[in-house]
């Protein structure tokens, strides 16, 4: 639980330190426009920030019926306004509410992952593959694009380390949202050959960097693309490697051998 709180409230200072240092600056120019210009330019520094946050916050400060002051009276408000309930404000409402609009808060917290893993079309194959990973390094991150929804329930997945988005993977707007650009490694296991070779070309214009796994069923397509040029990109064919293991296993034993071992386990 405790780890859980830290993690929340790290992901909410990563969103609004921006609108925080806005925030303070905001102060400082207010006070040294009130130390500079205010009616008693004798006061200490903190009584200039505590009179410009009062000013912020629409409480009554002496002005001495100085322009500078008067104009800081309407101006502190309406930029405390926009930094903290554009920003701020919107960040807690959207944690508060994260239970119901999920989406938000995924968003927010696939904006912290560095070096994650991005799973496309997540069938049979997909699924088996993010069990395998996140049972070996439970604190991976992995991102799951997949047009199903409770994809995550289906999985027996909580939302800590691994998110859902539901939507089209060949999209750039979800690549985009899926934070495509700070991954270490994405995988397309859809059942089209078509649809995991269209999102590749598109990872590739976003992060060419980026190691990406293919899954083909025909593997003969691979010899064939431009892609198969590229030494970050790798493709799979599960019935090739399927067939290759199968096989290996049948030929190591003698087949009466393997047939006892088979009647018998």
């Amino acid at each position: 639980m405790i780890r859980r709180t830290w993690r929340d409230i790290s992901i909410i200072l990563s969103t609004i330190w921006i609108n925080l240092i806005l925030f303070i600056l905001l102060m400082l120019l207010g006070a040294g426009l009130l130390k500079l210009f205010g009616s008693d330019p004798q006061a200490s520094w903190p009584q200039h920030l505590l009179d410009a946050f009062h000013m912020a916050t629409i409480e009554r400060v002496e002005t001495g019926g100085k322009l500078v002051p008067v104009a800081l009276a309407f101006a502190l408000p309406i930029g405390m306004t926009l930094i903290l309930g554009e920003g701020i404000l919107r960040v807690f409402s959207i944690y508060m509410q994260r239970h119901v609009n999920r989406k938000e808060w995924d968003l927010m917290v696939v904006k912290t992952f560095h070096n994650h893993t991005v799973i496309c079309g997540v069938g049979e194959m997909g699924r088996q593959l993010a069990r395998r990973m996140i049972a070996g390094q439970p604190q991976m991150e992995v991102v799951l694009i997949d047009p199903r929804p409770g994809l995550l329930a289906e999985l027996g997945l909580n939302g800590d380390h691994t998110i859902h988005f539901q939507g089209d993977m060949a999209d750039v707007e979800i690549l985009e949202q899926a934070n495509i650009r700070s991954a270490r490694l994405a995988i397309l296991t859809a059942g089209e050959d078509a649809l995991n070779l269209e999102t590749a070309y598109k990872i590739q214009k976003i992060n060419p960097e980026l190691n990406i796994w293919i899954r083909l069923h025909h593997s003969g397509l691979a010899e064939l693309l431009d892609l198969s040029r590229k030494p970050q990109i790798h493709f799979f064919c599960p019935y090739q490697q399927a067939a290759d293991a199968i096989v290996g296993h049948m030929m190591e034993q003698p087949p009466i051998a393997a047939f006892a071992e088979d009647s018998f386990s």
